[in-house]
Parts: structure tokens; C-alpha cells; sequence
């Protein structure tokens, strides 16, 4: 039984769009199926090629809970963890690892086993937008309906947009950073937000990537976040022709900075930055994983 799953990593808010925009990026945690064991059915042995969860084992978790949704058991098997996706760095790891856990139970289940992907993920994670991004890849839009339905679409982010994406070495749990997200807003935050989503769309559906550092500024979650996140402020104050727009990659730490032409003078920036702060960073240049 030749089995390999792989799913994106992801991006999520993208500035304003806080629990409803995100995009798939070209990082990719992986499950290789290397052994399976008739004999000992619904058991899985994890084997983590690099670092081991800090927590729950949430691809674990995903594949019980697919497991039980599924209603049919299947056999044991040895899996095989690799992942280029850091772990409570902002990058959507906790969203992969539920897809990803979903995924293998829907590979080795039966054919006529149905789940619903994203609607697991989401009921694992709790909102939808990093799980709408793994599973759909490219940029995403998701909203949760009174019945706490997902709807969920996707469409191709421009390729020659890239993402400068700079973690510094401090794990900031998701629980953590959305705890101190304020309850309620102004009308006039909610406004700002909302006029700013709207205008991120359409700058890319347009081409007009000159209003995406306006389109990218938010009222909402950034300013709460930023005390927790180092170099947050400053990134998104830098005032340089190759940056397009600047926000906070999902809960954080990592920021991440829209590109053109100029992604390795972001990367020096960027660099420059987190000099000047003595916060050890990883820098990445990234594209997105686009939709299938």
C-alpha cells in the first residue's frame, strides 16, 4: 500500500480579513505510510522525521475523529511524519496536521467511506480559514453559516506575487494570541475593516497591487497582537517600494511581507530589522501552493 499525503501550509488574515481570508503557501507537512499491519487494526506508530509535536498530536486527533465519523476501521499502520512547516510560528502547522490526519483515514478507508474534510478541520481548529487554505489551497474565502456550516472558496493567488515571511525564534501559541483579540469592536474599526478586505480582493483580482498596503492595515486583532509579537510595529511601518504590504501571519510571531519584484530587499529589511531587535529570525521566500 504505496500512501503519501501532503498538505500546504497557509497564511492566514492577511491583514483585515481576521477568521475569513488566508492563503496556501509552499510548505508542506508530509505522511508516508511505510508499514501496514492487518493484525492490529485502527493503530497508528508515528514516526517524526524531524521535530515531534510540542503538544497534542493533532494529525493523531484528526485521524481518531475520521476514524469515528467514518464508522469503519482500517488497517494499522506505520506513518512516517516530515514537515517543512514550523510549529506555533503563524504558518497554519495546527491546520495541516488536522487535514492532513483527515486525509490519511480517507486514504486507507474503504472507497465508499465519505467525510467531510473541511468540515472536521474546522471543528478541530475551531475556525476555518487555515483549514479552507490546506484544503484548497490558493487564496481562500470561508464563513461559517448559523448552523455552523462551512462555506468555503478558492481561486488562484498571482504568481508574481511573493511572500517574505520573517519568524523569529519565539513559539507564540494560536490560544495564547487569540485570547487577548478584543470581544468587540467600533463601528468605525468595524468599517475600516471591512472597507479594507474588501479593497485586498479586488487589488489582486485587479492587478492594483499599489493598494495593497492600505488594503493590508487592520484595527482589529494586529494591535492587541503586537505587544506578543517582536518587530511587528516596525515591519509594518517600513516604507520601501518593494514592500507592497506588511501584516501579522496568523496568530504570529511570523510577519509576512507582500512582494513584486523586491523579495530579496524585503529579505534584507527584514534581516536588517531583527539586527536591530537581537531577535534570532528565520527568513523564507515563499509562493503560493495554488488551487488543483
Amino acid at each position: 500500500m504505496a500512501i503519501e499525503v501532503a498538505v500546504p501550509g497557509s497564511i492566514a488574515n492577511l491583514g483585515p480579513g481576521f477568521d475569513a481570508l488566508s492563503v496556501a503557501v509552499q510548505l508542506y507537512l508530509r505522511l508516508i505510510v511505510t508499514a501496514v499491519d492487518t493484525s492490529a487494526p485502527d493503530t497508528v506508530t508515528w514516526d517524526f522525521a524531524g521535530e515531534a509535536p510540542s503538544g497534542e498530536n493533532r494529525i493523531e486527533m484528526a485521524f481518531k475523529l475520521a476514524r469515528a465519523r467514518g464508522g469503519v476501521a482500517v488497517p494499522g499502520l506505520t506513518v512516517r511524519v516530515e514537515s517543512d512547516i514550523p510549529q506555533t510560528a503563524g504558518l497554519g502547522s495546527s491546520a495541516a496536521a488536522a487535514v492532513a490526519g483527515l486525509r490519511l483515514y480517507q486514504a486507507v478507508a474503504p472507497n465508499d467511506i465519505s467525510i467531510d474534510v473541511l468540515a472536521l478541520a474546522t471543528e478541530i481548529e475551531g475556525h476555518p480559514d487555515n483549514a479552507a487554505a490546506a484544503v484548497l489551497g490558493g487564496l481562500t474565502v470561508s464563513c461559517q453559516t448559523d448552523g455552523k456550516n462551512v462555506v468555503a472558496r478558492s481561486w488562484r493567488w498571482p504568481d508574481a506575487l511573493k511572500f517574505v515571511v520573517a519568524t523569529p525564534q519565539m513559539p507564540l501559541a494560536t490560544s495564547k494570541a487569540r485570547q487577548v483579540v478584543p470581544r468587540e469592536m467600533t463601528l468605525t474599526d468595524a468599517i475600516f475593516n471591512l472597507q479594507r478586505a474588501l479593497l485586498f480582493v479586488h487589488a489582486l483580482d485587479s492587478g492594483r497591487y499599489e493598494d495593497l498596503r492600505e488594503a493590508m492595515r487592520d484595527r482589529w486583532h494586529q494591535p492587541a497582537r503586537a505587544p506578543l509579537v517582536p518587530g511587528l510595529a516596525e515591519a509594518i511601518a517600513i516604507d520601501d517600494p518593494a514592500v507592497l504590504g506588511v501584516c501579522l501571519s496568523g496568530a504570529g510571531p511570523s510577519i509576512v511581507a507582500v512582494a513584486h519584484d523586491g523579495a530579496p530587499r524585503v529579505t534584507a529589511l527584514f534581516g536588517d530589522l531583527y539586527k536591530r531587535l537581537g531577535m534570532p529570525c528565520t527568513i523564507r521566500t515563499l509562493s503560493a501552493h495554488q488551487p488543483s
